[in-house]
């Protein structure tokens, strides 16, 4: 089946969907991309075709279409090819011969068949050797002229032109990234096609994206996203050091969805790995193994993360470090991670992995490590099962080494780019061998490492703590989709250990850096997954498919996940968002397999689990915000929701907080929470979080003139009179632990377990203060 009969429009929608209503003006089967990298240029220069690959992974889990990692030397015959609506070549410039002949055969079929290509730098303009060779025949094939390396450092990026698809939430002339280091390869079509952004020194402009659409294809060129240039990057320690809100990544994020779908007018799909605008994970890299008060003080205030913010770590030791700390004591410690949602891995076992690795060392730093750590934890009564995550020491791994991880491994995180590919993720495949589930995580910048320690950075703590913050910031309000913010964090610097012997200013105390960014996590909407809960949700944005049909104000998706690899994804994809594109209206009514859903903002579905096979959602927009009770954010997973009476309940599974937010617009009470509150802002959200696994019951409250507008304590169940209401509140100690609500007339009285408790008046608001409770009480507040 060519790529073309995938799409199909009114007149065949109408012919397949004729006993149904409505008929679909746009139906789209099984999107999916084919990420494309060059073995050979791997060879030859590795670290920009890894940040390329690495990038592009991140592109396509934004722009919410699965994918698969491919090889250019093992590109198939179109006819193989055609279940890709879009191939992505990130940085082949270098092909051996026959992969080249190869290429070009299948890709002249692939175009025949109505294939879209997405090219980001030279494609396969060199051979083997490094030699130039004679690709007139793909330029050809695809249109390219090549301009050359050209630009300097006096060039940055500019959007030239907003009337396209890819470019219109933009505005002409304006920026899209900061100074760039050095040139580009130049890309650009021999005849036609649109110019979009260039690159340009106020004196000179160079095609940096242009788009080309044919009645059977659509080609994007793309003057290098992912080289040493940097033009992606959100931050680069070089002068002058500046925190840029670089809009590529938005920019790609439309190229690949215009590319896919076209001009396309309806609204569409794109799932998202959470809910929220951004998801955050703790990676800690414990290179102080062997020192036992920095791993203690480093946990310790890692649990203090978890419990106030609900972010949790992955938490890596240096194995032979542990031991000579002593695992009598450490062990302990790691099963303090892991009681609230964190995961013990390994940083290797001697913190030497690098370019002189063979199958011995590789299974001494890993195997062996896997085997000191889990052995140790059980021996000391803290057994912790399978050391599954790994965190890259030292230099930057390459990806023809992947399967000596793959092969041991779920997680892993590594670095290296992110000064100038800032985001890097996904369920990547490259080099894994027969081990496909291999997740990858590149941090986001800045490594602590550099910003406290590096001979060749020099801030102040408050410096960085300003950078990071804006860094935090621009991922949140201005990528969204659930961008994956994962810093690297080590124990040394979380604990100010002190530096010696570099030219640079020495910051007497970091802590200030991390307790920003702990205010980050605390204050915003964000998703805070566990790494088992992120590491299946990323495998099903690659694994599963989905298609989905557009007509007005209907939405329809058939998600399906019958093809993903493990059987448990499934049980994981409680909390992921399904986001509603290409539209200005509001998401108004949610259907899941035939039952009304009851989670959803303005644009965003909050998916619960699905079954392993078909699921179909249906969504019914309109210009106007939904104005029923429903659930609209949510940081942990949910595994479910539904409706009884007058009630919505909750499923949500956490081990340290998990909040959440519903619409409320009439007063309710959220049963279960250990702390709520309602309207604070005026908008009828109820606000609350939990601190355990927990069923929270959202509860109208009948009595016109009583609200409850706070609660530090947990409400169990709720009852209301003509002339009282009364809250059974579950037994704790917590410190100031109050409820607050308001009422039409001045409460008589407020008995606690018939003991007369003070009431207080604040404006509005009267609050009575709760004791410390052994058991479960009764709260009768009289009129």
């Amino acid at each position: 089946m060519m790529k073309l009969s995938r799409r199909y429009f009114a007149g065949c929608a109408g012919i397949v969907l004729a006993l149904s209503a409505p008929v679909w003006s746009n139906v789209f089967d099984t999107p999916r991309l084919g990420i494309v990298i060059s073995r050979t240029s791997v060879d030859e220069h590795w670290g920009v075709t890894q940040m390329s690959a690495h990038g592009w992974a991140a592109v396509a889990n934004l722009a919410g279409i699965p994918y698969d990692c491919l090889f250019v030397e093992d590109l198939g015959s179109a006819e193989s090819l055609a279940r890709y609506d879009l191939l992505i070549f990130g940085q082949c410039a270098y092909v051996d011969e026959a992969a080249y002949q190869k290429l070009l055969s299948s890709l002249q079929g692939y175009i025949a068949g109505g294939g879209n290509v997405l090219v980001d730098g030279p494609l396969a303009t060199s051979d083997e050797q490094a030699r130039d060779r004679d690709h007139a025949a793909l330029d050809a094939l695809l249109g390219i002229n090549y301009g050359g390396f050209r630009g300097n450092s006096d060039y940055r990026i500019k959007i030239v032109d907003n009337s396209h698809n890819i470019t219109r939430p933009f505005e002409a002339n304006e920026f899209a990234t900061q100074h760039l280091v050095n040139g580009l390869n130049i890309l650009q079509f021999k005849s036609g096609g649109e110019v979009l952004l260039v690159s340009n020194n106020e004196r000179q402009s160079l095609p940096f994206l242009s788009c080309l659409a044919s009645p059977k294809n659509r080609i994007v060129l793309v003057s290098d996203f992912s080289t040493w240039a940097g033009a992606a990057s959100f931050f680069r320690n070089l002068q002058p050091q500046v925190f840029y809100a670089n809009q590529l990544f938005n920019i790609m994020i439309r190229a690949v969805q215009w590319a896919v779908y076209g001009d396309i007018e309806t609204p569409f799909p794109a799932p998202q790995v959470s809910n929220a605008n951004l998801t955050a994970i703790v990676r800690l890299d414990a290179d102080g193994s062997n020192n036992l008060d920095a791993q203690i003080k480093t946990i310790n205030y890692l649990i203090d993360l978890a419990k106030e913010t609900g972010v949790a770590p992955v938490y890596a030791w240096v194995s032979s470090g542990a031991t000579k700390a002593g695992w009598q004591d450490v062990a302990l410690w790691g099963k303090k991670i892991e009681d609230v949602g964190g995961e013990i891995g390994t940083h290797s076992k001697y913190h030497r992995i690098n370019k002189d690795m063979n199958a011995e060392r590789w299974e001494e730093e890993l195997g062996g490590s896997i085997q000191e750590i889990e052995f140790n934890m059980a021996d000391y009564d803290f057994p912790i099962g399978k050391v599954e995550w790994f965190i890259n020491p030292g230099n930057t791994i390459q990806m023809k080494d992947y399967e000596e991880i793959a092969r041991r491994f779920s997680f892993y995180m590594t670095h290296g780019f992110e000064q100038d590919m800032p985001l890097g993720y996904g369920n990547l495949t490259w080099y894994t061998g027969p081990h496909k589930n291999l997740v990858v995580l590149e941090n986001v910048p800045s490594p602590d490492y550099q910003w406290f320690y590096d001979p060749t950075w020099s801030y102040t703590t408050a410096q960085i703590t300003a950078y990071e913050e804006a860094i935090f910031d621009h991922m949140f309000n201005n990528l969204g989709r659930g961008v994956i913010f994962n810093e690297m964090w080590h124990d040394y610097s979380i604990t100010t250990q002190p530096q010696s012997k570099k030219n640079r200013i020495i910051n007497e105390n970091n802590i200030a850096f991390y307790d920003a960014m702990k205010a980050k996590f605390a204050t915003h909407k964000i998703y805070c997954p566990t790494p088992e809960d992120l590491g299946h949700k990323l495998r099903a944005m690659a694994q599963w498919n989905y298609r989905w049909r557009a007509e007005g104000h209907q939405v329809e998706i058939d998600l399906d996940l019958s093809s993903v690899r493990l059987d448990t994804i499934p049980h994981f994809i409680g909390g992921m968002g399904l986001r509603i594109e290409n539209t200005t209206e509001r998401i108004q009514k949610v259907m899941i397999n035939g039952k009304p859903h009851f989670a959803f903002s303005d644009r965003v579905i909050i998916l619960p689990n699905l079954k392993k096979g078909m699921n179909t959602i249906s969504v019914t927009l309109g210009a106007q915000p939904a104005s029923e009770p429903r659930l609209t954010y949510i940081s942990s997973r949910m595994p479910a929701i539904e409706k009884k009476s007058d009630a919505l309940e909750v499923q949500v599974l956490t081990r340290s907080k998990a909040r959440c937010s519903f619409l409320a617009p009439e007063s309710a009470v959220l049963l279960n929470a250990d702390w709520q509150e309602w309207n604070r802002e005026g908008d009828g959200m109820l606000n609350g979080f939990v601190t355990s696994d927990r069923k929270l019951i959202l509860r109208k409250i009948t009595k016109q003139d009583f609200r409850i507008t706070r609660a530090a304590a947990c409400i169990v169940g709720f009852e209301e009179s003509g002339s009282s209401v009364t809250m059974k509140i579950q037994a704790g100690s917590q410190p100031q632990r109050s409820i607050s609500f308001r009422c039409a007339k001045a409460p008589k009285s407020a008995m606690l377990a018939n003991q007369r408790l003070d009431i207080t008046q604040v404006g509005r608001d009267f609050s009575v203060s709760l004791p410390e409770m052994a058991t479960p009480a009764e709260l009768i507040i009289e009129f």
